[in-house]
């Protein structure tokens, strides 16, 4: 008869894959890169008896750090705690010790149990099987609509198919990209979440691009249609956020908080170059567009009203005018 199971230990590499399980039987449980060790990790960050781990009189796993430079990094949920050489400290349930390249987990049969973590994650996470060909009719109706309106009494059907043909194959295209980057840090290929959040957020950004047109013309207010780059590029970050989510869910707050900053950036530097080459923070200068009268809401303008409003664009322009000339001058 096997002796009783005390514990189990899984190893995950640096992207979250289990590299190995073992069971323990007998504490203590001795870790390190000797071949004497019951848990041997061949990483030349690890000493060659790194750490111990037993429980304490009261049941509680206790970590002792034996002669090791690199110490041991105890992760647990948002806190975190380094043990250097010789150091002792808790080692809580749910718990990872970093330890080398190496991510330590250790479960007891009186540990809670996590939950189930489904295949796709974030905003796709249990999609129903009816989502990706809801999401294809949806995108095949937006472009023969889009097509429709753009089109004259010549148009055939076929200038029709080629769109949805081209889109269908960048799409198919996109996925395959995505599903490569997921074989290569998860582990398995996998096309149809990526192809899911691409339509998702190509559908949204469409909607949305024409909501703000439509609210800038129906409400009189430009401030909407000049938003719409600034809140595409938000959520193409998004998007890109959800993505890297898929092939990196160990990793997914970091992915997301280094795709935040560096959205944030780029806006911040796109801004300050518009402010200093045409002076203003947004790039469009008027709203383009114009929609069937009927949507308007907003009353219009008296002609006296118009004609002093462009009055006061008289000064600057010249100031405007004057600045181009100063900048455009060669001594």
């Amino acid at each position: 008869m096997s002796p009783a199971r005390l514990a189990q230990v899984e190893v995950f590499d640096s992207h979250g894959r289990s590299t190995q399980v073992l069971d323990v039987h007998a504490w203590p449980l001795t870790i390190g890169r000797a071949l004497d060790n019951d848990l041997v990790l061949a990483d030349p960050h690890v000493a060659a008896h790194h750490a111990t781990v037993a429980p304490d009189a009261e049941g509680r796993l206790r970590l002792h750090v034996g002669d090791s430079r690199n110490g041991v990094r105890v992760e647990h949920g948002r806190r975190h705690t380094t043990l250097r050489g010789g150091a002792e400290g808790d080692w809580p349930a749910a718990a990872r010790a970093r330890i080398g390249q190496n991510h330590v987990a250790l479960r007891r049969p009186q540990d809670p149990l996590p939950a189930e973590v489904p295949l796709a994650q974030g905003l796709i996470a249990n999609a129903p099987p009816w989502l990706t060909p809801v999401l294809v009719l949806a995108g095949v109706l937006w472009l023969l609509a889009t097509r429709w309106i753009g089109s004259d009494a010549d148009t055939k059907w076929v200038d029709y198919l080629a769109p949805v043909l081209a889109a269908g194959g960048m799409l198919f295209a996109w996925g395959l990209v995505w599903g490569l980057a997921s074989k290569i840090f998860v582990g398995r290929f996998t096309i149809s979440p990526h192809v899911q959040l691409a339509l998702i957020f190509l559908l949204a950004i469409e909607s949305l691009d024409v909501a703000l047109i439509a609210g800038a013309f129906s409400f009189d207010w430009p401030l909407l249609s000049h938003l719409r780059t600034t809140t595409i590029v938000l959520l193409g970050a998004a998007w890109l956020a959800q993505h890297l989510r898929q092939i990196q869910p160990q990793r997914a707050r970091e992915l997301g908080a280094w795709v935040a900053a560096c959205t944030v950036v780029g806006l911040a530097v796109a801004m300050a170059t518009n402010w200093h080459r045409n002076d203003r923070l947004l790039d469009e200068l008027y709203a383009p567009n114009l929609m069937p009268p009927s949507w308007r809401v907003a009353h219009g303008a008296p002609v006296a009203q118009l004609v002093d409003d462009l009055r006061t664009l008289e000064e600057p322009l010249r100031e405007r005018a004057a600045k181009a000339k100063a900048e455009d001058y060669e001594p």
